[in-house]
């Protein structure tokens, strides 16, 4: 009596966790659209809608801001967010148009406004990124600057491994997908931690498999060795999904190869900084990309 009982709980515990697995597979691999109604003009800023297709044929939309000069800036969304972000593609969007820097901002694959089934949570994007690069330079901009927030961030780093830019901004990137996954767990609450937990192994073997993409591939370290270009990393110290320690390996791993690498530790959470040390910030872009752009 008592083992068929442990053996019908130990069959339901099996049937919850194949069910969240599927089910956190499909919306990591598919995330939910952020799409609001606010424009570039509402800065301030003239802009023009922008449409990329991919090298797979992926329509990706966006905005161009023209600026004053052949000096441009791609700015990089994260994951589940769009260029419509308030909390820091706005500000960023905001602050380097009224500098007159050309901007560049997409919707990345299965985010906002752009095409494509599923995310690939920043590979595929790089090549993305990437290409936007090179049609920039064929374009006549001179300067041009990958600028990426968290999964954005990563973005930039791929990107700047792989072609030519002249200035690397980095908010919050994740360094290894999997590490920020299992953190990304502690912020749920109750038993679904628990489940999730457990549930983990599986539901990164599931969305390998939505993806298409090994996260192995996903380590930061790898692509920051490669990358030539000066660099400002800003790093938040109360961020729960990127160790300090990841950032500190990262910083170390980028001076390798950059001929200047700037770290900027700040005492807030993950993408915080925009909010929380707003004037600051804006002070340290635009010393940085004056600098190098």
């Amino acid at each position: 009596m008592i083992a068929s009982i442990i053996l019908g709980l130990l069959v339901l515990l099996l049937v919850v966790i194949l069910a969240i697995s599927f089910i956190a597979a499909g919306k990591l691999a598919k995330p939910p659209r952020k799409i609001l109604k606010w424009t570039p003009k509402d800065l301030g800023l003239e802009y023009e809608e922008f449409t990329y297709k991919t090298r797979d044929g992926v329509e990706l939309k966006g905005w161009l801001v023209k600026g004053s000069g052949e000096k441009a800036v791609v700015l990089i969304h994260g994951y589940t967010s769009s260029k419509w972000d308030e909390d820091y593609m706005k500000p960023a969007l905001e602050v380097l148009g009224k500098a007159g820097f050309t901007v560049v901002t997409i919707d990345m694959r299965a985010h906002g406004e752009s095409g494509g089934d599923v995310t690939t949570l920043g590979y595929r994007e790089s090549d993305d990124v990437a290409d936007i690069v090179n049609m920039l330079r064929e374009k006549g901009f001179k300067k041009i600057a990958v600028y990426g927030f968290s999964m954005g961030g990563a973005i930039s780093i791929m990107t700047a491994s792989k072609t030519s830019v002249d200035a690397v901004i980095l908010d919050s990137p994740y360094v290894d997908i999997k590490a920020s996954g299992r953190r990304w767990i502690n912020r749920v609450k109750g038993p679904m931690r628990f489940l999730l937990r457990i549930s983990y192994p599986l539901i990164i073997k599931l969305t390998t498999s939505k993806t298409g993409v090994d996260p192995d591939q996903l380590v930061m370290y790898k692509y920051a060795e490669k990358v030539k270009a000066p660099v400002l990393l800003i790093a938040p110290t109360k961020d729960d999904l990127i160790s300090l320690e990841e950032y500190k390996t990262l910083y170390e791993t980028l001076k390798k190869s950059s001929p200047s690498v700037e770290v900027w530790f700040v005492d807030t959470r993950h993408v915080g900084v925009w909010m929380d040390y707003g004037v600051e910030y804006k002070k340290k872009l635009i010393d940085f990309l004056s600098k190098y752009l």
